[in-house]
């Protein structure tokens, strides 16, 4: 059950796109309610089951999309509509039994790996960053964070790649510190730098030419800036989606020679995701 073959995936994403057609167009009618005020230039709409594999993380490593939900991941073309690869139990029983893990939040990709944030949904004793290999998409390895400075669980971890250091909060709705630590150095801390603004309800975030971008959840679903030394946060965007949609992680892609942001949200109703792009 936990990998499945490119062929057996891609059949499966098919047969479900063509059960859930009326549904997908039913979601597309609702979210016309907010096209006015939105601020994406371009989405696209997965329904049903495909919604669930794509209701918490994005990441990409530049020829694939990665997604996570809350116990599996799956790899996709870089439309993010065709996946090539799932593992539907991501969660090792190994963690459930020991640490009652349950959730997977938010993604990133860093040299081959996979990094996310999970925990011990709503009891939040266990803070743990997952490392998964990009080509069978298993854990390869795990690390416990500090339960007493990361208090209400892990939605989500971010990666710069140009330090090699992971970037977290936990899930207050607004955190005071960002937390980072060394991924060469077994995951040791490295840094706690005080977030100089409001940055609330993060559900992912992917770093951009040593700025952190994080994506939020807030009454406006916005975008911010993090300066990872300084602290400061400023506002890139308001997505503005529809009254009862949830937005979700973020990553960045090339699109016609230029770097923009890739975004995903679950639809009002829940039973859709929208992977939409923005200009930065």
């Amino acid at each position: 059950m936990a990998a499945f073959s490119a062929v057996s995936v891609k059949l499966i994403s098919w047969l479900l796109s063509v059960i859930f057609l009326p549904l997908s167009g039913l979601t597309l009618g609702v979210d016309l309610i907010s096209a006015s005020s939105r601020t994406d230039y371009s989405k696209s709409n997965v329904a049903g089951i495909g919604a669930y594999f794509r209701s918490q993380g994005v990441t990409t490593d530049g020829e694939y999309l990665y997604f996570s939900c809350k116990t599996a991941l799956i790899r996709t073309d870089m439309s993010g509509k065709i996946a090539d690869k799932a593992n539907l139990a991501a969660i090792p029983d190994e963690l459930k039994d020991e640490y009652g893990t349950a959730h997977i939040g938010g993604i990133s990709f860093y040299d081959g790996k996979i990094y996310a944030g999970m925990e011990d949904s709503k009891v939040w004793d266990n803070p743990i960053v997952g490392v998964f290999d990009c080509e069978t998409l298993q854990l390869e390895k795990y690390y416990m964070l500090d339960g007493e400075k990361i208090t209400r669980g892990l939605p989500w971890v971010s990666v710069d790649p140009e330090t090699g250091y992971l970037y977290c909060t936990d899930h207050a709705k607004k955190p005071a510190l960002l937390l980072s630590y060394d991924i060469s150095g077994d995951m040791a801390p490295v840094g706690e730098t005080p977030i100089a603004g409001a940055l609330p309800s993060v559900q992912g975030a992917e770093f951009l030419n040593g700025v952190l971008y994080c994506a939020t959840d807030d009454d406006t679903q916005a975008i911010y800036t993090v300066d990872p030394v300084g602290g400061e946060v400023n506002k890139v965007i308001d997505r503005n989606l529809t009254k009862g949609s949830e937005g979700e992680g973020m990553t960045f892609v090339e699109r016609g020679g230029k770097t923009v942001i890739l975004a995903i949200d679950l639809g009002p109703l829940f039973v859709n995701a929208f992977i939409r792009e923005y200009n930065i």
